[in-house]
């Protein structure tokens, strides 16, 4: 399954793995490791997540305070 973020989301995923690299150096990267394992799973069991709205789930992303929001009305697209 491919997933495509939004623009603004794709920016806020950057920024954010900028921001925690200025705070320690590897954090930006377990950061962006930890949005990888989300969309592993994600793939795996897309019905599995938190219901926040009709055709909305949000899976959390372990470790950091963000979340990836994923729609079944546009599917293969993430909202961060």
């Amino acid at each position: 399954m491919k997933f495509r973020f939004l623009a603004p989301a794709s920016i806020e995923l950057d920024d954010a793995a900028a921001f925690y690299d200025a705070q320690r150096l590897g954090l930006g990267q377990q950061f962006a490791m930890a949005v990888q394992d989300s969309l592993s799973r994600i793939a795996r069991f897309p019905e599995s997540y938190q219901r926040i709205g009709r055709y909305s789930r949000r899976c959390l992303v372990a470790g950091f305070p963000y979340g990836i929001t994923t729609s079944s009305a546009r599917p293969n697209h993430m909202f961060w």
